[in-house]
């Protein structure tokens, strides 16, 4: 049986993609009693939610600064922590340091120091240190192995989806500047059929459910847990016909 638990969250990168589907999703669940937002801007999307007033609380960061520039004590009785950061441009090497490594480790370091026991990072299937082909994906690699290392989460969830695609299927555009990266994104879908299932996309609305629902219905025997397409599947409970 599931075990149904309250808690108290915070969310650095709500004004993204899926930082929005998941934002909307905390301030709708009735387990979630309180969102934090850490952020540059306020996130304005949500003011026609009634939740939102009760619920939401906005916190303005500075992801270049050591701990975001933050005292840990605004995030003080957080229990669930979820890092949304993602780059514009995955083909921008700088742009992927400053916010999917050294952004996303900076907000750690505060959830860390707050004594936040549960961090959720968005990584991605091609996330390797190793990688001299994929240099986000290096970089990507480099985020899971500190982050993985830092002392202080009792749990730390590694969620690696390929791709996100949008309510009509298609995947989210690439921001890539050059014809061959776009060429090359709009191609994953045919190539992920002769690939490893853990390289399928997946429904962005899913990918926020899968996070949202790992918190709040889901344990790990392991202190660190990679979650690839079959795991969030069988989250959100959409495993039957893998």
């Amino acid at each position: 049986m599931p075990g149904y638990r309250l808690y108290r969250s915070v969310v650095a990168g709500a004004t993204g993609r899926v930082g929005d589907a998941l934002t909307r999703q905390l301030l709708l669940s009735p387990l979630c009693s309180e969102v934090h937002s850490v952020a540059r801007r306020e996130a304005r999307a949500f003011d026609g939610l009634a939740a939102a007033a009760a619920k939401l609380r906005h916190h303005a960061g500075d992801f270049g600064a050591e701990r975001c520039g933050l005292e840990a004590s605004a995030l003080q009785g957080v229990d669930a922590a979820f890092c949304v950061l993602g780059a514009r441009c995955w083909s921008s090497e700088s742009e992927v340091a400053e916010v999917e490594r050294d952004a996303a480790l900076n907000f750690a370091r505060l959830c860390a120091e707050a004594g936040v026991p549960h961090i959720s990072l968005l990584s991605s299937a091609w996330a390797d240190p190793k990688s001299s082909l994929l240099p986000f994906g290096r970089i990507q690699g480099e985020t899971v192995e500190a982050l993985s290392a830092m002392e202080g989460f009792k749990r730390i969830s590694i969620f690696r989806p390929a791709a996100a695609t949008g309510p009509d299927g298609s995947l989210l555009p690439s921001d890539s500047p050059s014809l061959l990266g776009r060429g090359m994104w709009r191609s994953l879908p045919l190539a992920a059929q002769f690939m490893p299932n853990r390289y399928r996309p997946v429904a962005l609305d899913d990918i926020a459910l899968a996070l949202r629902l790992n918190v709040e219905l889901c344990h790990s025997s392991q202190r660190v847990e990679l979650l690839d397409y079959r795991d969030m599947m069988m989250i959100i409970g959409k495993d039957v016909a893998i």
